[in-house]
């Protein structure tokens, strides 16, 4: 186990059309990971790789020195949870990626995560895995992985009780994560979030300006 590597655990969370996919796409494109692998229910990141659909075919592709591959579960949930513990499995024994979560809260609860994620999470960093997830919905989600994070981006929530588990973690009153919005007009959606990085202990407010082309296109 290689002890050199720091964690690298990253969330974003927010209701639908907040903003967060934005920020994961903002932040995979400056980092241009060269070994990449998303879990993709709702099929956001097949522009960062070729989708697959079985885990054979996953397998297969962690054995490149380079790749870059969305997995489609398909869509049974009651199929994900068991394709997600497999997925995590091969994840952690390719090592050396950045794996991306799409949707943590279908495949994790709040006091209950699969082996295969947790392992990812606690010991992910010594096979040099960079976690990214996301949510909608971050009370119904794995709190073992929050208490590890060394980064979050929260953005506008829509129940109260999403909205006291992020004013939780990032120790500031219910009033601050209640008052992120995200406003659209015909020249430009504005985003208000609020980050945080562990590892610099820097935090605060980030407003991001969409500004809109003709035809309505960001």
């Amino acid at each position: 186990m290689d002890n050199s590597n720091r964690p690298d655990l990253r969330a974003y969370i927010g209701a639908t059309g907040s903003g967060k996919g934005v920020s994961v796409r903002e932040h995979l494109k400056a980092t241009k990971p060269d070994r990449f692998i998303a879990w993709d229910p709702l099929n956001e990141y097949a522009g960062f790789g070729r989708t697959v659909r079985t885990i054979p075919e996953v397998c297969q592709a962690l054995k490149g020195k380079r790749f870059a591959v969305s997995f489609d579960p398909g869509p049974d949930p009651d199929t994900h949870a068991k394709k997600f513990d497999l997925l995590c499995r091969a994840v952690f024994a390719a090592g050396n990626c950045t794996f991306m979560v799409e949707e943590l809260n279908g495949v994790t609860r709040a006091s209950w995560a699969p082996p295969s994620w947790r392992r990812i999470t606690k010991q992910g960093r010594h096979q040099g895995l960079r976690v990214i997830a996301a949510t909608q919905r971050p009370a119904d989600c794995d709190k073992d992985f929050f208490s590890g994070l060394t980064y979050c981006r929260v953005f506008t929530l829509r129940f109260r009780q999403d909205k006291a588990v992020m004013a939780d973690l990032f120790d500031v009153p219910y009033a601050e994560i209640a008052a992120l919005t995200t406003a659209e007009t015909d020249q430009a959606t504005t985003i208000n979030c609020l980050e945080r990085d562990w590892r610099t202990g820097q935090s605060g407010k980030k407003t991001i300006v969409l500004k809109k082309k003709r035809g309505g296109a960001t």
